[in-house]
């Protein structure tokens, strides 16, 4: 499940002062759960009977289960083999359904609840979707979500990740509707009417909030693996797109079950796609729900893949649904796992450089959303405060570092060793970590205590110095962090100019300021620091320039190579600018061209306008994006202007090289681009890219004339994608400060409509998001952003909405009357920037100096 939330780490000492969370008593081991009811669609009502299954872990005499805005018509408890009725007495405050025992429960005693009630229109847990005036096209659909906390909204339960529960569902529904739901099918029974009955059971355990309930009419792809069923749900008009998004499902199930050694635990496996998800994917028990995003037309294919969504959902079966987080401190165990499951398949389908530039991208979210707080953090508000990207790439990247040291065979033992030992149970970090040790006989208690139980990372600078007359390489290590020392290996390469490897060799990292030397035959062609990408570190190096040409030109490693086109793009020396315009041509791997892209953007010159020119054409379309995203950095730039003009005019093959280019066109601000601009929004694309890049320049115009047409496209007629890319590009019109009173009212207007109850919380969310914008402007809209902040279910939402009450009524001013400081304090930051790497290349220049000298 997708949710970063970035700006929420920058509130640590708020979160602090909430208190640290644990995981709560268990009294009771819930231990099956039974829901048969009747759903009406239209009504947006489930009539249902939960039947409950528990057991005493400890006497007790209270059975307190969680159901929000239920009404219950009856409540019967049972005890005891054979069951029998149980005298009780039992209250509900609309959150907590709590039944008192006149004689309490023994250890090990059984105890039954059913409960008659209804569920109607529940604000989480259960999603309705039909028709409506703005929007006739949208299906009768219902999905449930569970995670984190949203069981309970249409279920009586035990709402915790803690427990782990056998599940089973009977819903009856309308004629031409179909049922999905965890475990295996028993039983689809017609009834009179026109009606039907599924029957859904899983006969192994699993938690609560996985438990899955989804509705409509779809059309149903089936195939078989190891005697499985495996299917595919779509849409009715998007069966044609079911192979392009899910065709390496089962090689998928092959491989992860070949890897971790335990074979796919469950009944079935099941992706359905869904009207409206708020996720990329759920990965509810054999059930895993997707978002309509995942289907992608040819055209899309060209840049866009399912595989990414596809593995990370199927990890989980694993690493989320057999073994489970027992609280949401230890997040990381199910989304880090799941989240290298899918650079791992990018290696085994794609090959190694895939893999490496996939994991450099997951680095830079790790890094820069791992800053503050440790991956294992209980002083949370909410849970979903621990989904972000120290649970993700964070936790990706730790299992990453844990492989690279172990290597791969003993790394799949330990996995193995780790699933096996702790399958169907709930589990915590130091589990993990014990099972690394009984696995491998190494100790990790230094390992987790730097990587998942304090913030941040090292910030790594390597210097070398060759001296000619010993043979002897210097090396300076140094973490500049400001907190103590991380422990890690440091590996180094150093290859001569024939190509094959010198000298390798290890070095374990132990204080912030290490130096040692490396003796060698000769001076080096190549030095490669890190080579294998297996410390997640800040890192920058101090070597000669030839060295960093060498590796540009001709290093086989392509993280090699991108690091030195990130080198060579803070400088603005013509033969920098010139290796890298040669560079771009000849790059065999897209990757790599496109960093080349970007740092001939940031070098600027008409060398490296020339070069991105002539980079228009390259084939792969990954690349061709960052070639015209580097040439928006060109203003104001006759020949970039109309080489740009021709994409967005005649279009691109692909769907983000078209947008790309009308991004960066729009952004130059050319004459008449508002009218052209309005004739773009028609053209169709998947997901909307090129319809939100619109949007996106529409405001870059700084122009009030743009309002109206923004305005239209927050209207709950089009997609929610569309909406909330309308309202943010709101929030730069707003800075122009052109604005009129009587335009400033209308879309003030149009802002709040979209703070309503019923809307979706990301188009609640921008809308704050634009009357922050609005500043003190934005008082009318207090009343709205109040009802949120005190009655909207997502904690979310409510967050955003005081936040949001806060800033207009501190009597705050519009961002345009702090954009003047903001712009300062950019130009500083640019500046500070720049020194730096003036020094690092004074470092590297005094060490060529070095080398020629001792040469």
């Amino acid at each position: 499940m997708r949710s970063l939330l970035f700006v929420l780490l920058a509130l640590a000492p708020l979160a602090q002062s909430q208190g640290l969370k644990f995981a709560a008593d268990r009294p009771l081991d819930l231990l099956h759960v039974k829901v048969e009811g009747d759903l009406d669609l239209k009504r947006k009502r489930l009539d249902a009977t939960a039947t409950l299954d528990l057991t005493a872990l400890r006497p007790t005499a209270v059975i307190a289960l969680e159901a929000h805005r239920l009404t219950f018509s009856k409540l019967t408890v049972l005890r005891g083999t054979p069951h029998q009725p149980a005298p009780h007495r039992s209250s509900y405050d609309g959150e907590m359904l709590e039944i008192v025992l006149e004689q309490p429960l023994v250890r090990g005693e059984t105890a039954r609840v059913v409960a008659q009630y209804a569920c109607v229109e529940p604000d989480e847990g259960l999603y309705f979707f039909g028709p409506t005036s703005k929007q006739p096209d949208v299906p009768y659909q219902v999905w449930s979500q569970g995670e984190t906390h949203e069981a309970h909204h249409w279920i009586p339960i035990i709402d915790s990740p803690a427990e782990r529960i056998t599940s089973e569902l009977i819903i009856t529904v309308d004629a031409g509707l179909k049922v999905l739901s965890n475990g295996a099918r028993v039983s689809v029974d017609k009834l009179d009417g026109g009606k039907s009955r599924w029957h859904w059971r899983t006969r192994k355990t699993h938690v609560p909030y996985l438990i899955t309930l989804v509705v409509g009419d779809f059309a149903v792809t089936t195939e078989t693996w190891r005697g499985k069923t495996v299917d595919y749900w779509v849409p009715p008009g998007r069966k044609a797109d079911t192979k392009r998004s899910f065709q390496n499902t089962t090689r998928m199930l092959e491989t992860f079950s070949e890897w971790i050694g335990v074979e796919y635990p469950w009944e079935k496996y099941s992706q359905i796609v869904v009207e409206q998800f708020s996720y990329g994917g759920m990965e509810n028990t054999s059930a895993t729900t997707l978002t309509e995003r995942t289907l992608h037309d040819e055209r899309a294919s060209m840049d866009t893949s399912s595989d990414g969504l596809v593995a990370h959902e199927l990890a989980h079966q694993w690493f989320g649904d057999l073994l489970t987080c027992r609280d949401w401190a230890h997040t990381w165990l199910n989304e880090g796992f799941a989240t290298y499951f899918e650079a791992l398949w990018m290696e085994h389908d794609l090959g190694r450089d895939e893999f490496l530039v996939n994991m450099r991208n997951k680095a830079r979210s790790a890094i820069r959303g791992g800053k503050k707080l440790p991956i294992v953090h209980r002083a949370y508000r909410g849970p979903w405060e621990q989904f972000d990207a120290r649970a993700y790439p964070k936790g990706a990247w730790v299992l990453h570092m844990i492989r690279r040291e172990l290597g791969d065979e003993t790394w799949w033992r330990a996995v193995n060793h780790y699933v096996t030992k702790y399958q169907y149970t709930c589990v915590e970090t130091h589990q993990f970590r014990r099972a690394l040790e009984e696995s491998t006989g190494r100790s990790f208690e230094r390992f987790f205590h730097d990587w998942t139980m304090r913030p941040g990372n090292p910030s790594v600078r390597v210097a070398h110095r060759w001296d000619a007359k010993t043979k002897l390489m210097e090396v300076h290590v140094r973490q500049t962090q400001k907190d103590e020392a991380f422990h890690f290996p440091l590996r180094l390469e150093y290859q001569d100019k024939s190509g094959s490897v010198r000298r390798a060799l290890t070095r374990a990292i132990t204080s912030k300021d290490v130096r040692f030397y490396v003796p060698l035959n000769a001076r080096p062609g190549l030095i490669r620091v890190d080579p294998e990408t297996s410390v997640l570190m800040e890192l920058s190096e101090a070597k000669g320039r030839d060295f960093w040409l060498a590796q540009l030109q001709s290093d086989t490693n392509v993280l090699a190579r991108i690091r030195a086109a990130e080198h060579f793009g803070g400088s603005r020396r013509a033969e920098d600018r010139k290796a890298l315009a040669d560079a771009l041509l000849s790059e065999p791997f897209w990757g790599v061209a496109a960093e080349i892209a970007r740092a001939l953007g940031k070098t600027g010159g008409h060398v490296a306008r020339d070069a991105l020119l002539q980079g228009t054409e390259l084939s792969h379309p990954k690349a061709r994006v960052a070639v015209v995203e580097a040439l928006g950095k060109f203003r104001n730039d006759a020949k970039v202007l109309a080489r740009l003009a021709v994409i967005v005019d005649k279009g691109d093959p692909s769907y983000r090289v078209e947008a790309a280019a009308i991004t960066a066109w729009a952004n130059q601000r050319p004459a008449g681009a508002l009218t052209q601009l309005k004739a773009l929004l028609g053209r169709e694309s998947h997901t909307d890219m090129i319809r939100q890049a619109v949007l996106r320049g529409l405001a870059r115009q700084r122009d009030a004339a743009a309002l109206p047409l923004l305005l239209t496209w927050t209207d709950g007629a089009h997609p929610r994608r569309v909406r909330t890319t309308a309202l943010d590009a709101l929030s730069r019109v707003i800075e122009t400060g052109d604005l009129t009173d009587a335009a400033r009212k209308q879309l003030l207007d149009a802002v709040v409509a979209c703070l309503h109850p019923h809307e979706h919380r990301r188009v609640k969310t921008s809308a704050a998001a634009t009357l922050r914008t609005l500043g003190a402007h934005a008082g009318s809209a207090i009343d709205a952003l109040e009802a949120l902040a005190d009655h909207d279910p997502h904690p979310r939402v409510r967050t955003n909405a005081t936040e949001t009450i806060e800033k207009i009524r501190s009597g705050a001013e519009p961002r345009l009357q702090l954009k003047g400081f903001r712009d300062e304090l950019n130009k500083l930051r640019n500046e500070n920037r720049a020194l730096q790497r003036r020094i690092a290349k004074i470092e590297g220049q005094e060490e060529a100096k070095n080398y020629k000298r001792d040469e």
